[in-house]
């Protein structure tokens, strides 16, 4: 049972059939928190890396998004910040399909 709720946040990979991208989510090690961003407030962050599909597979884009809880706390799961990265990434909701 332990061991299924972790793999409840291992990192997720979806796809973007609209803009043609796959997109990794993962969250962040607490390796990019500025002392800054400690001091306003935030302890977490989820991490996330877009990639175009073509003749190759190249990394478009990428970012982050601070937050003021342990994900573990604002999330039941990685699914749940989807949602969440599809608004920064690309100023919206798209559709998507989570890869397995």
């Amino acid at each position: 049972m332990g061991d299924r709720k972790h793999r409840r946040y291992d990192d997720i990979f979806i796809f973007v059939p609209g803009k043609r991208q796959v997109v990794h989510i993962s969250e962040g090690s607490g390796d990019n928190l500025l002392q800054e961003d400690i001091e306003n407030g935030y302890v977490d962050y989820i991490y996330y890396d877009q990639y175009e599909l073509g003749a190759d597979v190249t990394e478009m884009d990428g970012g982050q998004i601070l937050l003021e809880e342990m994900l573990k706390d604002k999330y039941r799961c990685m699914e749940e910040c989807i949602p969440d990265v599809l608004e920064m990434a690309y100023g919206c909701l798209v559709g998507f399909i989570i890869l397995v």
